[in-house]
């Protein structure tokens, strides 16, 4: 009976933790789309540019319906992917907290899409934390639009032309998000 138990505990706890890995990724390899497979931190993952699958629309945190053709061809975008909930995005708050600072006067803006998240804590939690970016509301029919958001934080990189140039699934660093950000000024 204690060994049926153990059993049970086990196996309830394995599942929790692949739960878990399943819904916060910290896969750091760019995504390729086209290959469908992570590619290498020199790959750029660029894949060509198709405007219609980079519009969509989604309410901001005060409840006001936004356009992605607000910033989509008309300045390069950081589209980044989170949830309040994920270790890994929090994490990496203070380097796109600095990528923000650094690069918006150079007309690179960072829209941020949480997911799985309610507005309420989202506008609470960032105002905390200094994001003092867009900040929208993600919904399935986005994630579906940006070929599949598998993992969060995922952040792409799209240059003036609508062309997504980088992606990354997981947590990533300043340096990283830097070198990605020259490639779509």
């Amino acid at each position: 009976m204690r060994t049926t138990i153990r059993i049970s505990i086990a196996l309830l706890a394995a599942t929790l933790a692949v739960l878990w890995c399943l819904s916060c990724s910290t896969d750091t390899a760019p995504k390729d789309k086209a290959a469908g497979q992570s590619a290498s931190n020199t790959n750029t993952g660029a894949t060509a540019a198709d405007p219609s699958a980079v519009q969509f629309t989604a309410y901001d945190i005060d409840g006001s319906p936004r356009q992605s053709s607000e910033w989509v061809t008309k300045q390069p975008v950081i589209i980044n992917f989170w949830g309040t909930w994920c270790p890994p995005c929090r994490r990496e708050i203070p380097d796109l907290i600095k990528l923000y600072e650094v690069y918006k006067p150079k007309g690179i803006e960072i829209v941020s899409l949480a997911v799985r998240d309610e507005p309420g804590s989202v506008k609470a939690f960032t105002a905390q934390a200094g994001m003092k970016w867009v900040m929208l509301m993600g919904s399935d029919d986005i994630y579906d639009r940006y070929g599949g958001i598998r993992g969060v934080p995922t952040t792409i990189f799209i240059d003036r032309t609508g062309k997504e140039v980088q992606r990354f699934v997981g947590a990533t660093d300043f340096a990283t998000f830097s070198k990605a950000a020259e490639m779509i000024l």
